[in-house]
């Protein structure tokens, strides 16, 4: 089936809505950025965040266009298991990082400083390479991560427009560059406030209207099983989660959160331990209901939007708003699924920023270099980054899930050096380099396509790929790819000088 013959647009009230929303962002970073006039305030917001906007912004970060669209997109594909997957580790994504890292990174960031995660590890491991490493590594990761949320406003501004995606990935891009050029990480955190709270009423609205247009929750279950028995149970209907990758799904998305450097930047914004408590609480509800809401409708759309397929399955949420209610109530909802993609874009906007203008260039290259050359280069940098975002979206190399999937497991790698060298005082800079190395080395092989490969100039390792691949036994390629990350970092400190007492003192008092 074309999903363009299910397209009704209503370009006049869409614009209109839309319109709306994006003056409201660009005015926020505008604010934002008359209280922005410090190094520190643009990565971390000072330190001062309070719990309602840490919690809020916390849980709108994790909520990606991946939660509005990809994971809709799985769970139609598959039918239950999808949303069985993806629900349990969602909830726990953010009480387990809280509750690891979040308090040792909160007290650490105060006392010393700390804006990135490049600034905890190389000040942890003593370690110029291994902070340029993580830069570096975090921005190869964060772009297509990046991208991938652009890819949903592109595909969102096609459904309600008719217009080309591409249109839709650049204004999305150029108001998310403005405000987050503008006002840095306030602009972002204060932004996830407003699209926080809209994303969990479009959650809940979507809900109700796909079961309505499905005859009932009763009525949907019964027209599934009828469809296809596997719909309902493990390992779903196309057998592609059975046991271990429930297990690497639920332990992906609660626990390797430890290494997201976005999620860093947000404990290092907050007061205090208190904050930190309430902002998870309310973030995690946020998240629960949201999540499960949303994805929900994913197996509802199965029976009230039929026939779609491959990449098509993408559009799943957003056609069932353009049938289900009217084009005004459509247009705002769906302003809370632009929301998902531009929370996230934010914040790996400004961390990525960071990783070039603080951590490469003023940490390595220009130790001379003042806080306001800085400032002032952090936003040349976030505009670079936003248009390389951009392309990315436009280019579209693979379905928004999948890019997700590739571009966390890069990311989260760093749970390695991050859990052991808060925990293990005999972790040293050797292990933690090599271990890094060796999880990157072995995870892009692992992880990615055939199809991403080729299109990243990588073809050589799809034979490879193929070869290791049947190695991990079912799992995702992020779990055996942190279990020998952990192996070689811990084998290599062993064997390698640690870091002098002075640093060790500091860091665990």
């Amino acid at each position: 089936m074309d999903v363009s013959t299910m397209l009704v647009p209503a370009t006049g009230t869409f614009f209109l809505v839309l319109g709306g929303y994006f003056l409201i962002m660009a005015l926020i970073g505008f604010y934002s950025a008359r209280e922005t006039n410090s190094l520190k305030e643009f990565f971390v917001m000072g330190g001062k965040a309070g719990a309602i906007v840490s919690g809020i912004a916390y849980f709108a970060t994790q909520y990606s266009m991946s939660t509005f669209m990809g994971v809709p997109a799985a769970c139609y594909r598959q039918g239950y298991p999808g949303l069985t997957v993806s629900v349990p580790g969602l909830v726990f994504s953010m009480i387990i990082p809280a509750l690891v890292v979040g308090r040792k990174l909160i007290k650490l960031g105060h006392e010393q400083g700390f804006m990135t995660m490049a600034d905890y590890l190389g000040d942890r491991y003593e370690s110029n390479l291994l902070r340029g490493l993580q830069a570096v590594l975090m921005v190869f990761f964060m772009v297509p991560m990046m991208g991938a949320q652009i890819i949903g406003a592109g595909i969102i501004f096609n459904t309600f427009t008719g217009y080309p995606e591409w249109i839709g990935v650049v204004a999305t891009g150029l108001i998310v560059i403005v405000y987050c050029m503008s006002g840095g990480i306030r602009g972002a955190m204060l932004t996830d406030v407003i699209q926080g709270l809209l994303m969990v009423v479009t959650a809940v609205v979507t809900f109700f209207v796909a079961l309505d247009m499905g005859g009932g929750l009763e009525a949907i279950n019964a027209k599934l099983f009828e469809l296809n028995p596997a719909y309902m149970a493990h390992p779903g209907a196309t057998g592609a989660y059975p046991w271990p990758a429930l297990v690497s799904m639920v332990v992906m998305w609660s626990f390797f959160n430890i290494g997201s450097p976005t999620l860093a930047t947000k404990f290092f914004t907050m007061k205090n331990y208190k904050v930190m408590f309430k902002a998870v609480i309310l973030g995690t509800l946020g998240m629960w209901v949201s999540a499960t809401l949303i994805e929900w409708v994913g197996v509802l759309g199965i029976v009230s939007v039929p026939g779609l397929e491959g990449k098509q399955m993408d559009f799943i949420v957003p056609l069932i708003l353009q049938k289900g209610v009217s084009p005004v109530f459509a247009s705002l909802m769906i302003a809370g699924i632009m929301a998902a993609g531009m929370s996230t874009i934010d914040s790996l906007l400004v961390v990525s920023s960071g990783g070039i203008s603080r951590d490469i260039y003023q940490n390595l290259m220009n130790r001379n270099a003042s806080d306001a050359e800085i400032l002032k280069l952090s936003r040349v940098v976030t505009c670079v980054f936003g248009v390389v975002a951009i392309l990315f979206g436009i280019w579209r190399p693979s379905a928004i899930f999948d890019i997700i999937l590739f571009s966390f497991g890069g990311l989260t790698i760093w749970a390695t050096p991050v859990l052991l060298g808060l925990y293990w005082k005999r972790t040293t800079s050797a292990g933690a380099v090599t271990g890094i190395l060796t999880g990157v080395l072995l995870y892009i092989p692992l992880s990615a396509s055939p199809q991403i490969l080729e299109k990243i100039g990588l073809g050589s390792l799809v034979e490879i790929s193929s070869t290791l691949k049947g190695y991990t036994f079912g799992f995702n390629a992020l779990i055996p790819t942190w279990v020998v990350a952990m192996i070689v970092t811990v084998l290599v400190s062993l064997v390698t000088k640690p870091v002098s007492e002075a640093t060790l003192k500091r860091h665990f008092g």
